[in-house]
């Protein structure tokens, strides 16, 4: 791919985003693939901060937005290199990329958010958006909740001035007769409908029925 082709395939798909750059296209089916490598190559080691030598490259599969209604895969050649710091633990390591996704992150990060816009905003079934990407269900719905509970629950202070909890038990089944469990407990603050200072807060949401969850 030319270099002008390729900064219009970069700008149309901002993968500048992602700090990588476009080679190369093919379609594969109902997918669209896109060739890629680093916008910047990086050789510095992550563990003593000293510069590496190339040693070989290693391919990288991740799922991306959507492009004209069809799957995206992003397919990165991502160079590894050898530390030149004979006292480092670290001999090889793979240049890291985190613009693009977390490390072992089958999606990129602006994927993720986009399917938290598109459940929570748009109100799309978890199905919809899994076909959308090409993905399944499981995948789909696992990063949405890995995700909220890093976004909400994992937040330090989540459970700073809760002096009134409520607990409830709300049956909810996504797939029926699966034999898992039908019961959520749900943990609410209700310390601001106490005060008169706003609505309550949701804390979190445990699989079980609340009188072994709060014995547990």
């Amino acid at each position: 791919m030319n270099a002008t082709a390729s900064l219009t395939a970069d700008t149309i798909c901002r993968t500048v985003e992602l700090g990588v750059t476009i080679t190369g296209a093919a379609l594969d089916g109902e997918q669209t693939r896109l060739f890629c490598s680093p916008a910047i190559v990086d050789p510095t080691c992550p563990e003593c901060e000293v510069a590496g030598t190339l040693r070989d490259h290693v391919e990288r599969k991740v799922t991306d937005l959507p492009i004209v209604g069809y799957p995206t895969r992003l397919q990165i050649r991502v160079p590894r290199f050898t530390c030149n710091n004979d006292e480092c633990e670290l001999k090889i390591f793979q240049q890291r990329m985190p613009l693009l996704a977390q490390a072992r992150a089958k999606t990129t990060g602006r994927c993720t958010r986009w399917i938290l816009q598109r459940l929570a905003v748009d109100r799309t079934s978890v199905s919809a958006v899994a076909k959308a990407l090409g993905l399944g269900w499981d995948l789909v719905n696992d990063l949405a909740l890995s995700k909220i509970r890093d976004m909400v629950y994992d937040q330090p202070g989540h459970f700073d001035r809760v002096r009134i909890l409520g607990v409830d038990e709300h049956k909810w089944k996504h797939v029926r007769g699966d034999g898992s469990e039908s019961f959520v407990t749900v943990l609410v603050d209700l310390t601001p409908v106490v005060d008169g200072t706003g609505p309550a807060r949701l804390l979190d949401m445990i699989p079980g029925r609340s009188a072994k969850v709060m014995n547990d």
